[in-house]
């Protein structure tokens, strides 16, 4: 993959870029903090609707800075590889391969099926059912041996259907197992962005934040050079400013707490210079180190041949 041809974030020295930019993000801050309060003082005095539509989002961002942090999403994450069964073949769009999901939303759509042995479905009410509708009870039980059997297709049989399920599996069943997971990985990322996206604007616009401050910089930093290394450093440095931007809102509610609990939005909106810093910070420090000074120069022109060492001929030129 070839490389993105970055400007560069500046020629400056890592030191005083630093410490120019922090002096710059200050300003900016205590701007947006006055303009952010006088914003949210004018929409409360003119609707008192909007006062409790304020409240209610604040609470909805402190709740995602504490439920949603990087590392409680990344917890998601591994927990739905691990507690998921995943099979081979494609089952729906919002969780592929997860049989697990396939099993249980079947069991929601057809709640009158306790199980299936020897691919017959039992079903404890059955003969009251198939009084009641003959027709109806035989297209249902047709529906769903169809979806169970396509389940069961595609599920690793071998690996999950052991006989002796109360000791732990050899080492071959625990590599196949582990290579199963690979067919996770897409149901667990979906799994995330559903979490993100369950709390509504609060979770979108956080995240979204840090996508974005974090895009900017790394799109114009000439390291990491490659596209895949910044496509991977992305999500890292996000994750990064994911918790300046908790440490703000946390700052802002011990401060600012026993006056009014509407903070964490007007702390996040406040922090937007800073994290934006935060964000250049590692990428500049990478392009100080990469970029080597030239050294000072010895005094030797080495753009003339020079003679052999025991050579007593003199250099073209005289002496």
């Amino acid at each position: 993959m070839s490389s993105i041809k970055s400007t560069g974030l500046s020629d400056e020295k890592f030191a005083p870029w630093l410490r120019r930019e922090s002096v710059r993000a200050l300003k900016l801050s205590l701007i947006l903090l006055v303009a952010g309060s006088l914003a949210v003082w004018g929409a409360r005095s003119f609707s008192p609707a909007a006062a409790n539509q304020w409240s209610d989002f604040n609470y909805q961002l402190s709740k995602v800075a504490l439920d949603q942090h990087p590392l409680a999403l990344a917890r998601s994450f591994a927990s739905r590889l691990r507690e998921s069964e995943y099979g081979w073949k494609p089952l729906s769009l919002a969780a592929p391969f997860n049989v697990t999901v396939a099993r249980q939303q079947l069991r929601r759509d057809y709640p009158e099926v306790a199980s299936v042995i020897d691919g017959v479905p039992q079903v404890p009410r059955g003969v009251a059912l198939e009084k009641a509708d003959p027709a109806r009870y035989a297209q249902r039980m047709a529906s769903y041996l169809g979806r169970y059997r396509q389940i069961e297709s595609g599920r690793f049989t071998k690996l999950y259907d052991r006989d002796d399920l109360f000791s732990a599996p050899n080492a071959n069943v625990q590599l196949g197992l582990f290579v199963t997971k690979f067919f996770g990985l897409l149901d667990a990322l979906l799994c995330v962005y559903v979490i993100i996206f369950a709390n509504g604007a609060a979770g979108v616009m956080l995240f979204a934040t840090v996508l974005a401050l974090s895009a900017a910089p790394l799109w114009r930093s000439r390291r990491p050079a490659r596209t895949w290394l910044k496509l991977i450093v992305w999500p890292t440095l996000a994750s990064t400013l994911v918790w300046g931007a908790i440490f703000f809102m946390a700052l802002a509610a011990a401060i600012f707490g026993g006056l009014t609990p509407d903070t964490s939005a007007l702390a996040l909106l406040g922090a937007l210079p800073f994290l934006s810093t935060l964000a250049k910070l590692p990428l500049h420090l990478a392009e100080t180190l990469a970029t080597k000074s030239p050294g000072k120069w010895d005094g030797i022109d080495r753009r003339k041949p020079r003679p052999p060492p025991n050579s007593t001929v003199p250099p073209v030129g005289g002496a």
